[in-house]
């Protein structure tokens, strides 16, 4: 009797711990899915640019001046940064710039230290607005899924022009054509030091 009891409990001890490893396992597959299936890619003029989750940075206020900025790449690489003026909580599409609204009269695209260093475009001009032609789905969030109170899931691409700011006197300040997706992770508290009044 004493030894079929034993030959119980060690068999129960035996499938708890297979079961904490099945446990364990697949909690691992799915944190790697979570951080695997996150992304932003996008092409200037044909050639293809890859930035990685560490390297972009996100802020949201709600308020009567609401707006997601999105900003992508390394410090002293090219960079990209997106103007979105809508709620987060829903898909959107964000024109090329407006005369009318503050957080994309300068344009809701910009392209800097491209080509080189020093460099950037952008999507409209708030001063010459008839330089560059509107484009009314310039950016598109398409899903947008909220992860517990700290996170939000945004999914969404991005095809527009941008404009040299110095092409007339410039020969390298030139126009290009941008294209991208991206499903990125928004946390609402991010620990990195940033500036989000001033777009890199």
């Amino acid at each position: 009797m004493k030894k079929i009891l034993t030959i119980a409990i060690a068999t129960a001890l035996l499938l708890s711990c297979n079961n904490n490893d099945s446990t364990n396992t697949n909690a691992e597959k799915n944190s790697s899915s979570n951080s695997s299936d996150l992304y932003f890619d996008y092409t200037v003029d044909g050639k293809e640019m890859h930035v990685d989750a560490d390297d972009i940075l996100s802020t949201y206020t709600e308020s009567v001046d609401t707006s997601l900025l999105i900003f992508a790449g390394k410090e002293d690489g090219t960079k990209i940064s997106l103007a979105i003026p809508y709620l987060i909580s829903k898909p959107s599409t964000t024109p090329s710039g407006s005369p009318t609204v503050s957080k994309i009269n300068h344009g809701s695209i910009e392209l800097s230290n491209y080509p080189e260093k020093g460099y950037k475009s952008s999507n409209y001009d708030g001063v010459y607005p008839e330089k560059t032609p509107v484009t009314p789905d310039a950016i598109v969030i398409s899903s947008t899924e909220k992860k517990g109170e700290e996170a939000t899931i945004l999914t969404g691409t991005f095809n527009t022009k941008t404009y040299g700011y110095n092409k007339e006197t410039d020969p390298k300040s030139t126009d290009h054509v941008i294209k991208g997706k991206f499903r990125i992770k928004h946390k609402s508290s991010d620990s990195r030091l940033f500036n989000p009044t001033k777009i890199p």
